[in-house]
Parts: structure tokens; C-alpha cells; sequence
């Protein structure tokens, strides 16, 4: 039998097979290489856009073209229960064509994807160029919109009610998250298709209110409603009084400590000054060290102890009982002596030694309400002692002008214009105050001068004040001296002296009168006269602008100086009694000539 080794063509077909095989699949892969092409896979899409065999440069013309308002379309949002949206534009997020066409499939000798390519191509998400900053900047917008601070639950008291302040969550959006998932639901389904419903949820934090309803409500029922259900009665070294339902809802107030819980306080002098009256049988006040300028020198006048029932005290006294009922709600407290806030040895340091300024105005003395209001207002500003550091409030020494506190009504500006109102008059007294502390150096932390000129008072040194709105202010900016003002007046004049230490020389520098501004005639209906409600007449004025500069001299040496520029309105000339100008008088009509008309 022959060895088939003598016979190699038996073995051959074999190899020869797997030969061939690899051949065929050889070409069908360069074939299916070929077939594909340079370009992206056929079928493949972006966002619904086909970019299929097409080059990278042209795909990427297409994206851009094709999801230009895609890219563009706002983001609807929620954040918790308010819903929002978010441009893209503005939020730094726009599509990147050219990396979303880098991430698509194109022609690889990878068999996977060939075979993949030769099938067709699969839907390719699109990339995103984000703006971190800008990104940030929006989310912050978008924070400052939805943020909310909880509001804490707090009891009120209103004359004898109680009143509940609501409890409410607070909210705040997480930022960088919020960032993160905006970006990842960019030109996604969810940015989209936000308009059915699904729009992109962003994360944010409830915040609980320290106080909540349930520590409100405990408060109300077991102190606020007792507090205000009957009186106190209070006993005094034998006198009694009773403090009101009303009085005790203004002393009572309710503050949260760090666990949230709602702790009583009163305040000791609105009880006191409830009571004041009753006990004044039994109290003798202190009364602080002052001055006595009579002699033309500051004497220093000590200070007195008195007895009287101390706020502290009372409240500490009248607290535990609020929750009580029936004669447990009595009280009784004693007479502690009163200290002076002032004491003898604080005054003899604080420097009142000599008169640093005076000033005086004048005016007509005419109109007794003017008078009234100028004297009143002089008598509650006589003998202000003003610390070291401390600022002087004009509206705050002397109070609201009032017909119960002695004012009466007199000529004001309101609005550019003469009118009739209790207090009219007081700014005579302001302006001499101003006059007094501008020589005597002190600061000034607020002042206003009159909208328009007045003749009997210094250009560009005067002042008003309006109870709410308008003051005089000034600091003692002597760390180590205090500032004690007097007043005297005449039935036509005013003066304002400050006593002290005297720091500096002050003079005074005013420029020329700039940029005048013409007034207007205004027609008032109204009629003449100096009752409320009544027009007041008056002459034009012109506008203009004037400089002012303080001069601070120490020693001979200026150290300082400082420029108050003023701007006058124009004072409108005011006509009472029309709402317009008068009619134009008729020229009467030429009589016919009796004349036969001659030719020329």
C-alpha cells in the first residue's frame, strides 16, 4: 500500500480552501471598506437630523444649520412648585457640531464598525459647549428668584388682641448641582419636550423655620391670651394702680431662643409709664447733674436721688403673674432709689466749662401762632446735654408737633408751597440750632435746608426739619467733652448758645449767587387766609445755587474746611382766589365813520 506521503495532492484541498476563504474574506472586507466611504455611516442621525455620508465639515455645516433653533429653545424648569425656564444662551450652553459629529461613526478598519456602517448608522447624542461662568451666573439668577428665608412664628399683641404671625418653610436651590443637571438635560428630550410636562426638575432644600406652628400656638394659649385676659393690680408703698389689658399687650413682646421656643418679655418702662401717674404720689425721681448758665458761666448743678419704682423690677414682678388669675394676679413692688442717669462726678468731667458759640434769628412777630411754635419748640430743645460721641436728634429732643403738645398751626412748605400746619414756624428754631452748632464745629450727620429761599435766614446756612421724613442731626465728635445747649427768645428773636470746650475758630466763606432758575405764577382757588385748608399768597423768588465752606482753624492754623452747597428751587408767586389768569380786557370796537369813503 503506498505511503500517502507519496501522494500529497490527497492533503492539499485543505489548505487550500482555507486559503481561498481568507482571499474572499480579504476582499469583502476592503470591498465593504471601499463601500462605506470617507464619510459618516449612512443612516446616522442627530436629534432627528441626518448626517449620514456626509464629511465631517459638511455633517457639521448641517447641525448647525438644522438645530439652530434647537440649541436656542429655552429649558422649561421646576423648582419645587414654581416653574421657570432657561435660555441657553444666556446659561453658557450651545452646541459643540463639530465634537457631536466627532462622536458620530465614520469609516474604521475595525470590523464592528463596518459592519455597523454598512448597515446604516445609529442616532448620535449631541455634545454640548458649556460656559461654566456664565452657566453659574444663570443658576444664580435663577436662585435669586426661588430663594426664600423661612419665616419663624412669632406672636404680636395689637392694643388687647393676639395676633398669630404664620409659620412658613424657606427654600433654597442647590447650585451646583442645579449646574450639573442642567447641562446633562441639555438638547435632550426632557429640554425638548419640557412643554408636556417633563420638564427638568432642579434640586432644592426646604429650610424649616425655627419657630414652627406648633411652639406658636402654645405661646398664644398658655401665656400671650392670659397676659391680656384682666389687669394687674399694683401695689405701692400703700398707693395702688392697675395695669391695663392695653398696657400690658405694649409692654409684652416674644423672643426665640436657640431651641426655637418663644420666651415672654415685658418692657419695664412701657409699664411704668403706664402706672406713671397713679404713682406719682408715691415716687420722687432723680434728676441728673446740669448747668446753670444764668451767670453768663457753666455752674454745675448736682444731681438728686429720688425713690421710685424701678422698670426692672416691675417687670420682673409683673411677668410670673400674667398666667395667673383672679387675686394671684396681684402684685406689689417697692420704692428703690433712682439714680440720675447724669451723676455729679460724670457732669464736673464732661468739660462744660465756657460758651463755644451763640447765634441768634429774627423774625416778625406779627403772627402768634409763629410765636407759640417758636417758643414751645425753644423751651422742650432748653438745657440738651449731649455726651461725649452721642448725636443730637432735633426731631427726637423736641417731638412730634402736635396741638397736644402745645403747638399750633402755622405757615409750612409742603410741596413747593406755602400751606397751614401745626408746628409751622419751628424751622426758625432749627435754623438758629444749625447757625449755633456750624460755629461751634460739630458734625453734621443730617441736615436740609428749605427747597426755597427764605430772606431772613443765611444763605446756604439754614435748615428744616418734617416730623417723619426730615431731621437735624449732628454728632459730639469730642471723644472726651460734652455739648450742653441753651435757648432764649424775644417775641422777635431766637438764640441757640452751645456750651463746652472750645476746640476751634470757625469762619465762614460764601460765594456769589449761580445758575438762577426763574419762577412761575400759580393760580390757587382756594381762598385767602391762615386756617387749615385756606391758601397762603406769595411773591416769586428766583432759584439759585449757593457754596458755603467752613473754615477750622486750631492755633492760627486752618486744619480743615468743608463746603455746604445748596440749590434753591424757585418760589412760584401764588394767586389765591383763581384757578387761572385773568381774561385779556376787551379794546373796544372803532366807531363807523360817518365820512363818504374816498377814492385815491
Amino acid at each position: 500500500m503506498p505511503d500517502p506521503a507519496d501522494r500529497p495532492w490527497v492533503l492539499r484541498p485543505v489548505p487550500l480552501a482555507l486559503g481561498l476563504l481568507v482571499v474572499v474574506v480579504a476582499v469583502l472586507y476592503v470591498g465593504a471598506y471601499v463601500l462605506v466611504g470617507p464619510g459618516i455611516a449612512r443612516g446616522t442621525t442627530v436629534l432627528g437630523v441626518a448626517i449620514g455620508g456626509r464629511s465631517p465639515a459638511a455633517a457639521t455645516r448641517v447641525l448647525e444649520r438644522e438645530l439652530a433653533d434647537e440649541s436656542r429653545a429655552p429649558i422649561p424648569v421646576r423648582i419645587g412648585d414654581v416653574d421657570s425656564t432657561v435660555a441657553p444662551r444666556r446659561a453658557g450652553l450651545s452646541l459643540d457640531a463639530a465634537a457631536t459629529v466627532d462622536a458620530a461613526r465614520t469609516r474604521s478598519w475595525n470590523p464592528v464598525d463596518l459592519v455597523v456602517a454598512l448597515i446604516g448608522g445609529a442616532g448620535v447624542a449631541p455634545v454640548a459647549a458649556v460656559d461654566r461662568a456664565a452657566l453659574g451666573a444663570e443658576v444664580a439668577r435663577l436662585a435669586d428668584t426661588v430663594d426664600r428665608e423661612p419665616v419663624d412664628g412669632a406672636v404680636e399683641l395689637s392694643k388687647s388682641e393676639v395676633v398669630r404671625v404664620e409659620a412658613k418653610e424657606g427654600i433654597t436651590l442647590d447650585r451646583p448641582r442645579t449646574m450639573d443637571r442642567l447641562r446633562a438635560a441639555y438638547l435632550t428630550p426632557r429640554h425638548l419636550r419640557g412643554a408636556d410636562g417633563k420638564r427638568v426638575r432642579l434640586p432644592a432644600k426646604v429650610v424649616e423655620p425655627a419657630v414652627k406652628a406648633a411652639e406658636v400656638e402654645r405661646a398664644v394659649t398658655e401665656i400671650a391670651e392670659p397676659a391680656v385676659s384682666a389687669a394687674v393690680p399694683l401695689t405701692v408703698e400703700g398707693t395702688t394702680a392697675a395695669i391695663q389689658p392695653e398696657a400690658i399687650a405694649q409692654a409684652l413682646s416674644f423672643t426665640a431662643d436657640a431651641d426655637g421656643v418663644l420666651q415672654p418679655k415685658l418692657n419695664g418702662r412701657r409699664l411704668h409709664a403706664a402706672v406713671a401717674d397713679e404713682l406719682a404720689e408715691v415716687e420722687q425721681p432723680g434728676q441728673d447733674a446740669t448747668f446753670d448758665v444764668s451767670s453768663g458761666s457753666p455752674q454745675l448743678v448736682p444731681a438728686k436721688q429720688g425713690k421710685a419704682v424701678r422698670p426692672a423690677t416691675l417687670a420682673a414682678a409683673v411677668l410670673p403673674a400674667l398666667t395667673l388669675t383672679g387675686s394671684d394676679r396681684a402684685v406689689t413692688v417697692p420704692l428703690e432709689v433712682s439714680a440720675p442717669d447724669v451723676t455729679t462726678a460724670t457732669a464736673r468731667g464732661l468739660g462744660v466749662r465756657e460758651l463755644v458759640a451763640s447765634f441768634t434769628t429774627y423774625y416778625p412777630s406779627d403772627f402768634a401762632p409763629r410765636l407759640t411754635n417758636i417758643h414751645r419748640a425753644a423751651d422742650l430743645l432748653n438745657r440738651t446735654l449731649v455726651l461725649p460721641g452721642e448725636e443730637f436728634s432735633f426731631n427726637g429732643t423736641v417731638g412730634e408737633r402736635t396741638e397736644a403738645r402745645g403747638f399750633a398751626a402755622g405757615i409750612i412748605i409742603n410741596n413747593g408751597k406755602l400751606e397751614v400746619d401745626f408746628g409751622g414756624g419751628v424751622s426758625q428754631l432749627v435754623t438758629t440750632t444749625f447757625n449755633a452748632f456750624y460755629f461751634a464745629g460739630l458734625d453734621f450727620v443730617e441736615y436740609h435746608p428749605h427747597s426755597f429761599y427764605i430772606s431772613r435766614y443765611p444763605e446756604g446756612r439754614e435748615a428744616t426739619v418734617a416730623w417723619g421724613s426730615k431731621d437735624l442731626r449732628v454728632k459730639n465728635d469730642d471723644d472726651e467733652h460734652a455739648v450742653f445747649v441753651t435757648t432764649s427768645y424775644t417775641n422777635g428773636s431766637v438764640t441757640v448758645r452751645v456750651w463746652g470746650t472750645d476746640r476751634y475758630r470757625i469762619e465762614s466763606v460764601k460765594s456769589g449767587r449761580t445758575d438762577f432758575r426763574s419762577f412761575r405764577t400759580v393760580y390757587d382757588p382756594r381762598p385767602t387766609g391762615l386756617s387749615e385748608g385756606n391758601c397762603v399768597p406769595s411773591g416769586g423768588v428766583l432759584g439759585f445755587k449757593v457754596v458755603v465752606t467752613r473754615l477750622f482753624y486750631a492755633g492760627g492754623t486752618k486744619v480743615r474746611s468743608e463746603d455746604f452747597r445748596t440749590s434753591y428751587n424757585p418760589e412760584n408767586q401764588v394767586v389765591c382766589g383763581r384757578s387761572g389768569p385773568p381774561e385779556p380786557t376787551k379794546k373796544p370796537k372803532p366807531k363807523p365813520t360817518t365820512e363818504p369813503t374816498q377814492s385815491t
